[in-house]
């Protein structure tokens, strides 16, 4: 699959009203926000703003538009119901999972920005996530957000349905981190197991993989950040 042109994947899962596609320059602002609000209330949004909810989403927000969503080389599929963006699936292939040197020069004045005083404890989280980053081929995933006046409706499991599917016609695994309980048993349903564990700030981290699916053929994929 060539990743540098717009698809439009859909999933089993979706209903007659979401609609699953590649992000567009024009959805940022709306895709920011969707999962500003969607992390407000994650265990480590909370912890890193010491509790503050709006603190949470503002950091969230900010940090997501230049670590995540901005890159060139991230894969972005939105869910949209009649003309409002609902939910926001990002990933990036290996092994531009991490921000690269250059990277982080660029973005550390908009995350010092956005998180001032927070960072320090961003930082634990991310570098402890970075080293749990398995060093082989896989996609791996993250954030994914449904606005809250969305959620249980099934639009997570449509763009994860959709993100899968792509990854299974490319024969690789897939690699993500969640720090809320429920979620691991979503991700369990689409095949993710937990490898691995960490307490950060005092919350349970789980780093999952899903295996390639045995009946795909690896494919060739070009993408560069």
């Amino acid at each position: 699959m060539d990743l540098s042109t717009p698809q439009h994947p859909r999933s089993d899962s979706q209903s007659d009203t979401i609609t699953v596609r590649r992000m567009s320059a024009s959805d940022m602002d709306a895709a920011c926000q969707v999962i500003g609000l969607a992390f407000a209330d994650n265990p480590n949004s909370l912890v890193v703003a010491a509790g503050d909810r709006v603190k949470a989403r503002r950091m969230t927000q900010t940090a997501v538009r230049a670590a995540k969503l901005g890159r060139s080389c991230s894969h972005v599929l939105v869910a949209e119901e009649g003309a409002r963006l609902v939910g926001v699936l990002n990933a990036a292939e290996w092994p531009h999972c991490q921000l690269r040197p250059g990277e982080v020069f660029k973005t550390a004045p908009v995350i010092l920005r956005a998180l001032g005083w927070a960072l320090t404890r961003q930082w634990k989280i991310t570098r402890a996530w970075a080293k749990h980053d398995p060093r082989a081929p896989h996609w791996h995933l993250g954030p994914l957000g449904v606005h809250p006046a969305c959620q249980g409706r099934g639009i997570g499991k449509a763009l994860l349905g959709a993100f899968l599917t792509m990854v299974d016609d490319q024969g690789l695994p897939a690699y993500l981190e969640t720090d809320v309980d429920r979620n691991v048993a979503l991700y369990e349903k689409f095949g993710f197991r937990v490898i691995a564990q960490e307490n950060l700030l005092g919350i349970n981290n789980r780093f999952m993989w899903r295996a390639a699916a045995k009946w795909s053929t690896p494919t060739m994929t070009t993408l560069r950040c």
